[in-house]
């Protein structure tokens, strides 16, 4: 993998100036309504990226945000670095990259997430390569967060949906584009991203490239935290062919690879590669009934590599895993307009996962370890088949209310090989080996959002039923060989359901902003789990259902202050509770807010923000999710960032930062623990990167057209 210098990659950088801000008028508004949609099958408007934004996100349906990326990439290296900066959204650090993403406490596969509109999940038994871990932001344009089961289009949610989308290609005449932007931070992070396309009118192709690297951070005593540096890189390729303004037929592939330490577990990532090959064909205006007809294939093959001495030093002993996921996914979808008030989406897509795994371990010297363990046999361990149908419906009923409902039904089939105890490495078979079983999950939703006519004020109310099934890692690396508590092994759990009422109040004026959202959320067969880790002493980690309730909700609120600055801020709280055993929720984030204040006049902007995290002291010792379990009470904290920006010509932006400003040392109450042979306790969550100061210079190249 290359890796780039500081003084090679001085390529600069993307789209939009001006700061992450707040700063809301009228024409703004409308500005952000041309700019923020996706061009996959999320929404049927194309992504305009031309225009310049002072604020980069926008109101659109109920319950969802939509992000413009490229403005507020800040120090982002993956997609879960982008989301934690939305309230309500919490990450499991462990390491410099690959955090997990958790909206409102729920997080895996119970948070759905997309890219280019393909679902995406991982390989990693220890998740180590979650979903985001895949997103370089500055390779998409739009971010958007559909909060709870308020849609049926993505998948059988329980959390809610995050889409990653980029933006639609369109030439009317012979020309090219193109950005690029370098980023250079504390312990040497690097990051560049390249995007170019060439074009006319029948068609386009489109290069990107990105390649990102950092050392080991430091917490803010100094202390340097091993196993925290990270080399990626990441290139697409996409040819579109268009016949007429209304038809796109595009063929597009992704390559990625990286290696990763991980800070939090007793292996780090060797390889992590991936190809993925996607189709997608869409037709617009089809008839006066038919609107849109998207289609879409993907294929895509991660083979994943980690061991305990290629990367750090080894103690005596030897362990290495492959882990292999390929996955065949196809959807069709048609939005059909029924009258001038009621639309209606029907679709149906197909998705078929299997993995399978390999492992070696002993004493240095005693036992055979591979050269590439991707050459030794591999074991199958699971499949997944799952095949769905759905429709959504929304109906005009006056100017003011709108009513929108739909209707999902999966059947999901798993089957299970022979499965061994700690990751392959273990001869014991576990209990849920040579399984097969079926099951059929229902999700359903129904909404209203009401318009009022003297305000600038929208409530809308809904209702959402979702389905789980037990995933890979509940089946597989939660298997349990002894009854610590339940006792049923992973492949047995029931299904997970939420029902869940959510609430949004939106206002929005030349001056004012604010969002407020509410929720309620009971969850029956949630799977919990009990203990802190495998081993290799034939002890898994159990998991068993349990039903929980959570509330909570967030509040966004913005005021211009003048035509220059402005103020914002936001609150996010979610209270949970395991009923089962009369206990807290375990993994559940504390109380926390922001507060900044940004400026924009002329080329010059800048902003300051301040967070402000408090203690949480219900906790469930020993209980929680797939990749950490609450271990001790957290304090709370408070933390504070800076940037600034300027832009010398419409074509380059440069912006400059501090985040952690004060250095504080500190650990997120969600976090896993630091592993026994990485700096600080094992019993501490690993802590947060002390003062971390950044540049990043852009360049955008709109258009050259050849007449």
């Amino acid at each position: 993998m290359k890796k780039n210098g500081f003084i090679s990659n001085i390529l600069t950088l993307a789209l939009f100036s001006g700061i992450s801000g707040v700063l809301i008028a009228d024409d703004q508004l409308q500005q952000e309504e041309e700019a923020a949609s996706s061009d996959n099958d999320e929404e049927s408007e194309k992504v305009v990226l031309d225009s310049m934004l002072i604020s980069a996100s926008r109101v659109d349906e109920a319950f969802k945000k939509t992000t413009l990326i490229k403005d507020k990439l800040g120090t982002a290296g993956d997609g879960a670095d982008f989301l934690k900066k939305t309230a309500g959204i919490s990450v499991i650090r462990q390491g410099g990259a690959a955090s997990d993403p958790l909206l409102r406490g729920l997080g895996g596969t119970r948070l759905n997430i997309s890219l280019d509109g393909v679902p995406f999940g991982g390989v990693c038994n220890h998740r180590m390569d979650p979903a985001t871990a895949y997103v370089k932001p500055g390779t998409f344009d739009a971010m958007s967060i559909l909060k709870g089961p308020q849609s049926v289009r993505y998948g059988n949610s329980l959390a809610g949906t995050v889409n990653f989308d980029r933006s639609e290609i369109i030439y009317d005449e012979l020309g090219v584009r193109g950005d690029a932007s370098y980023y250079y931070g504390s312990f040497s992070q690097q990051d560049l991203t390249v995007n170019s396309s060439a074009g006319f009118k029948y068609g386009y192709v489109a290069y990107t490239h990105n390649n990102a690297r950092s050392d080991n951070y430091e917490n803010g005593d100094g202390e340097v935290i091993d196993l925290t540096f990270k080399d990626t890189a990441n290139d697409r390729l996409a040819f579109g062919y268009r016949p007429d303004d209304d038809t796109l037929l595009e063929v597009s592939a992704v390559l990625s690879e990286g290696k990763m330490g991980n800070a939090t577990i007793h292996m780090d990532v060797t390889r992590l590669d991936r190809q993925s090959y996607d189709v997608h064909f869409k037709k617009e205006n089809i008839n006066p009934w038919l609107k849109t007809l998207d289609i879409r294939y993907n294929f895509t093959e991660v083979d994943h590599a980690m061991d305990n001495y290629t990367l750090r030093q080894h103690h005596g002993s030897f362990v290495v895993m492959g882990q292999y996921w390929e996955k065949h996914y196809a959807k069709i979808e048609s939005t059909i307009d029924l009258s001038e008030e009621i639309e209606l989406i029907v679709g149906m897509d197909y998705k078929n996962e299997r993995y399978d795994a390999n492992a070696a371990g002993g004493r240095w010297g005693l036992h055979y370890r591979p050269a590439d363990i991707s050459d030794e046999e591999k074991n199958r361990i699971l499949d997944f088949d799952n095949f769905a149908a759905y429709a959504e419906l929304s109906y005009q009923q006056n100017d003011q209310l709108r009513w929108v409902a739909g209707l999902r039904g999966d059947t999901l089939g798993t089957d299970s090989g022979t499965m061994h105890g700690a990751g392959e490495v273990g001869r014991n078979v576990l209990k849920g080996a040579n399984r097969h079983r079926r099951e059929t999950l229902m999700a359903g939703f129904l909404r209203a959002e009401y318009n009022f006519d003297d305000l600038p004020l929208q409530l809308s109310a809904g209702y959402g039923h979702a389905e789980k099934a037990p995933d890979y890692w509940d089946v597989y690396s939660y298997d349990g060989l002894q009854p610590k508590f339940g006792t049923k092994s992973g492949f047995e759990v029931d299904p997970e359901r939420n029902d869940e009422v959510d609430l949004e109040l939106s206002y929005g004026s030349e001056k004012f902003m604010a969002k407020l959202s509410g929720f309620y959320s009971y969850m029956s067969n949630y799977l919990l789990l009990s203990g802190t880790g495998t081993g290799f002493d034939g002890k898994r980690v159990l998991i068993a259902n349990r039903d929980v309730h959570r509330v909570g909700g967030e509040l966004n609120v913005s005021y211009n202050l003048t035509d220059s600055l402005a103020v914002f801020g936001d609150v996010s709280y979610v209270y949970g509770k395991n009923i089962t055993d009369d206990a807290p929720l375990a993994q559940t984030p504390p109380l926390e807010g922001n507060i900044g204040l940004s400026y924009q006049q002329g080329p010059f902007s800048g902003a300051i923000s301040t967070r402000l995290v408090n203690a949480q002291t219900r906790i469930h010792e020993g209980y929680g999710n797939a990749l950490a379990v609450d271990s001790t009470v957290s304090p709370g904290f408070v933390t504070a960032s800076l940037e600034l920006g300027y832009k010398p010509h419409e074509i380059v932006d440069i912006k400059f930062g501090i985040e952690n400003l004060f250095n504080k040392t500190y650990s997120e109450h969600i976090s896993r623990s630091t592993a026994a042979n990485v700096a600080g306790s094992s019993n501490l969550k690993i802590h947060e990167p002390g003062r971390t100061i950044w540049a990043r210079v852009s360049i955008s190249l709109d258009s050259i057209d050849f007449k």
